[in-house]
């Protein structure tokens, strides 16, 4: 296996570069640009992660594969890389967002935010067969390919327009296999979210029949008519359950008039939205003060184990006939809830995990 000289080895890791890069922009591009209008907070940051290791895998690749001269050295390391970018455009959409979480909110740090439903099996991994079938056909061409474009450098060294137009002319097609692969193994909440967003827009202050504007444009926009009256126009937007086996995606909606909305999306079609607050707000209050001064709650449909409720029910004194509860943060469907006592001089914070049911899973009292 002789080596290759040290201009053949950049021109490799360039052409590794560019392919990282096209898949990075078809695999996400158009899901950047979505995302600037829709107001999902810290998507973009797993978004440049995932595309900076497209491009540092591309780079590895080929700088690696610059050393070699038999084709079938370069086609194996192709593979091997195309394998492992099809893992990252997998994961993404869960291990990506769940670590941007972690370091922008550290009180959530270690909580499994997003978990990845589906095991990595032969299913996924025939999803990004055509980065497969690409990356090693071009590997096949990478020496041939690569020779030719190195021979219309210029007489300085550099490499002229004639051979950049040659390294870019296949980037399309990787573009297109990163784009067909998200579609099948990508961010399943996409969709979701953007149907979310479109029927709190177009039917928030709709004045006309909401069950007719939904058979014209596709959408379900009475699924909202029940919580219509507390929406505002600011709003932030939050996946906050995955469901695969029930083809199920929760989003959660978080006003700037303090409504909480909870909308469910079966199959990319909106199902239902309802008042995401009563169990943590009420329900909370509820388990603090006791039955005999308990408000009715029917939406309550909450999970408190025997040990919490005896810890809120021993310091209800200390808050009160009257606590404040109010949301701390929301990251996917784990709640922090702060409850704070008529006086203001005790507080406590508790935290709740799932959608259906909700549960609580621990308190502690907070110093102020």
């Amino acid at each position: 296996m002789a080596s290759s000289s040290l201009k053949e080895r950049k021109l490799s890791l360039i052409n590794g570069l560019l392919i990282g890069l096209a898949l990075a922009l078809g695999t996400w591009g158009t899901e950047a640009i979505r995302l600037a209008n829709t107001p999902v907070p810290l998507q973009y940051p797993s978004l440049i992660a995932g595309g900076l290791f497209l491009i540092g895998l591309g780079g590895l690749a080929g700088w690696v594969t610059g050393w070699f001269r038999k084709t079938w050295g370069a086609a194996l390391v192709w593979l091997i890389t195309a394998v492992f970018i099809t893992l990252i455009i997998s994961y993404q959409p869960y291990y990506g967002r769940t670590l941007a979480i972690w370091f922008a909110d550290l009180r959530f740090w270690g909580l499994s935010i997003y978990p990845y439903a589906p095991d990595f099996s032969i299913a996924q991994l025939f999803a990004g067969f055509f980065i497969i079938l690409l990356l090693g056909m071009m590997a096949l061409l990478q020496n041939y390919r690569l020779e030719g474009i190195s021979s219309e450098r210029k007489a300085n060294g550099r490499l002229s327009t004639r051979a950049w137009m040659l390294l870019l002319i296949p980037l399309p097609l990787v573009m297109l296999a990163g784009w067909v692969t998200r579609d099948m193994v990508g961010d399943p909440t996409s969709t979701a979210v953007q149907v979310v967003h479109r029927a709190i827009q177009r039917g928030r202050t709709y004045e006309g029949d909401l069950f007719e504007l939904g058979l014209r444009e596709g959408i379900d926009y009475s699924a909202i008519r029940g919580v219509r009256d507390q929406m505002s126009a600011t709003y932030t937007l939050k996946v906050a359950d995955i469901n695969p086996a029930l083809s199920t995606i929760n989003i959660v909606a978080h006003f700037d008039n303090g409504a909480w909305v909870n909308c469910r999306v079966i199959n990319n079609h909106l199902s239902y939205c309802y008042d995401a607050a009563p169990p943590y707000t009420t329900g909370l209050k509820n388990i603090i003060v006791g039955d005999d001064k308990a408000e009715p709650c029917p939406d309550c449909d909450l999970v408190a184990p025997k040990n919490w409720q005896t810890w809120l029910y021993t310091r209800k004194n200390a808050f009160g006939d009257s606590p404040e509860v109010t949301r701390l943060a929301q990251w996917g469907s784990y709640v922090l809830m702060e409850v704070q006592s008529e006086t203001g001089d005790f507080t406590a914070e508790c935290w709740f995990e799932g959608i259906s049911p909700i549960t609580l899973t621990r308190c502690a009292e907070t110093n102020r």
